[in-house]
């Protein structure tokens, strides 16, 4: 009977256990001794999520395309070229016809010239460049370049208009380029900076002076960068420490912006030593 009554509570312990879901050979899970199982295709989360995500790349920077310094070129480099300018850039090419510092490049410059009435004057007009030269004739900006069969455009533009509105020149001159492209597709754009004024300059007042001068260039930097063509920054070769016009470059008593033949000088030494290496 003892031995009947010893079986009996042996196999009721058994039974029980067997409801916990436990044997005496299987001791209780321990969750933190479990070793995780991979299925196939599977891969174990990261200890650090955060660690493991991909730096996001940096965002492409922009070619910079003001033009640096580099060996002078030879002044027949630009026999294929044509300056677009005002009365400061007429003494560019009033320049360059006693020196031939920069050979034989086609000049459309005119006194008050600016990409707003380039643009709204009618050919014909006399404020419009003659092209060609001694002929009389005064065609579009855009219709001389393309006679004249130009590859490189350097245009300085700006000084008679800027007053009116940065915004508007910078959009002006954009559109005079898309002009200029539309009749000239495979030329070259460089736009020239507009130089200073002159620390004593009577012409500068609360709409025209050297920090809107500054805030146009600064703008058509960042537009060349954005369209592909190249900027050359002309202002930094005539400027003085306090960024004026160089009063020894400056015979203009009356305006202080338009250069003597030492400003011209330096232009000219500028541009031979700042041509695009893509260019050359």
């Amino acid at each position: 009977m003892k031995r009947q009554a010893a079986l009996l509570l042996a196999f009721l312990f058994l039974f029980v256990l067997a409801g916990c879901g436990q044997t005496p050979s299987q001791p209780a899970s321990d969750p933190a001794g479990e070793e995780t199982v991979l299925t196939d295709g599977e891969s174990p989360a990261p200890e650090n999520p955060e660690a493991s995500e991909e730096a996001p790349e940096a965002p492409a920077e922009e070619p910079d395309t003001a033009v640096p310094a580099g060996e002078a070129v030879d002044p027949q480099w630009f026999s294929d070229a044509a300056f677009v300018g005002d009365s400061v850039s007429v003494m560019l090419e009033q320049y360059n016809a006693s020196t031939s510092a920069l050979g034989s490049p086609t000049f459309l410059c005119s006194v008050s010239l600016s990409q707003q009435n380039a643009q709204s004057y009618e050919a014909g007009n006399e404020r419009l460049p003659e092209y060609p030269k001694g002929s009389g004739q005064h065609p579009k900006v855009e219709n001389a370049i393309a006679a004249a069969g130009a590859k490189k455009i350097y245009l300085m533009l700006g000084m008679n208009c800027i007053a009116g509105g940065v915004d508007r020149a910078c959009t002006d001159l954009v559109t005079l380029v898309g002009k200029i492209q539309a009749q000239s597709p495979d030329t070259a754009i460089l736009i020239q900076s507009v130089t200073p004024m002159t620390a004593d300059s009577p012409r500068a007042d609360e709409s025209l002076n050297n920090t809107t001068i500054q805030a146009f260039n600064d703008q058509m930097k960042t537009i060349c960068q954005e369209k592909g063509w190249y900027f050359i920054n002309v202002a930094e070769a005539v400027s003085d420490e306090n960024g004026f016009l160089r009063s020894d470059f400056s015979g203009d008593k009356a305006m202080g912006i338009h250069f003597n033949y030492n400003g011209a000088a330096a232009w000219a030494e500028y541009l031979l030593t700042h041509v695009p290496q893509a260019l050359k």
